[in-house]
């Protein structure tokens, strides 16, 4: 097979008949594949130099997860096709550092983890696109984000955490006391726990003993909530329910939502 590459309309027949051609690919990743077709759908998807290439024995090397993408979505895509490479291309494909989010958008790394958050929630699942993320920060978060950041000034495991940035962050958009909010945020990072409402003092108190899971995104964010909410500052229990984990999650999804849809309308300049 002689060496070509060109752009091509990949219809989902054509798609699923080169996946009988995928021998050596990864293990396919569902919600990866889940994703595209999602981007596909929303007509995101922008040609660019990655899309599908063969072996000089027909064998697919490349693509298998914008091909199932195609199949799931039921839409022609146009991609790059290159067929004719070496045998063991495969090989080094995929073996370059990837880029972060923030390497796409130009958003700072503390701020562009809240957009990624925030945009997991507003877009349900996850994250495939810049663009969406830049929404997220032309919402008004990402100012919001920075300012918050610089006003702290300090990282530190937990307090600092996208989902307790993304807390504060939503509650200032949803018109909370941002003064308040900054100052509890800024403390729990720096530690001064006597300057501290009762409710970020019993989070401290949560974290030091191991009560808290970092990874579980959604609790820390549903504390955040409350943590930074003066109504609850002289609490001296926090607890969080399946419920209001949910909860925290929706209230986020709405305030975000409610500010991309202002940020887009023309009469909310006028």
């Amino acid at each position: 097979m002689s060496r070509t590459a060109e752009f091509m309309l990949i219809t989902p027949a054509t798609a699923q008949q080169w996946l009988l051609n995928n021998i050596n690919n990864r293990n396919k990743r569902g919600w990866w594949v889940t994703a595209i077709a999602q981007m596909i759908k929303r007509g995101e998807w922008i040609a660019t130099h990655q899309g599908i290439a063969f072996d000089k024995s027909g064998v697919l090397i490349d693509g298998q997860h914008r091909l199932e993408a195609i199949v799931e979505s039921g839409i022609p895509v146009e991609m790059l096709v290159v067929k004719g490479l070496p045998i063991d291309a495969f090989m080094v494909l995929d073996n370059g550092v990837k880029r972060s989010m923030s390497d796409l958008t130009g958003i700072s790394n503390r701020t562009s983890e809240v957009c990624r958050l925030l945009a997991r929630l507003v877009y349900s699942g996850s994250v495939n696109s810049a663009e969406q993320c830049l929404s997220i920060y032309n919402s008004g978060a990402g100012e919001i984000c920075d300012n918050l950041v610089e006003y702290c000034g300090k990282a530190i495991k937990v307090y600092s955490s996208a989902a307790m940035k993304t807390a504060a962050v939503c509650m200032i958009m949803d018109g909370y006391n941002a003064q308040y909010i900054k100052d509890v945020y800024a403390n729990l990072c720096h530690q001064k726990f006597n300057d501290l409402p009762n409710a970020a003092q019993v989070l401290i108190r949560q974290v030091n003993d191991h009560k808290i899971n970092p990874s579980e995104k959604s609790d820390v964010l549903a504390r955040g909530l409350k943590v930074f909410n003066p109504a609850y500052a002289n609490v001296t229990r926090l607890t969080i329910s399946d419920a209001e984990r949910s909860a925290a999650n929706e209230y986020c999804r709405n305030v975000i939502r409610s500010a991309i849809a202002k940020s887009q309308d023309p009469r909310a300049s006028s």
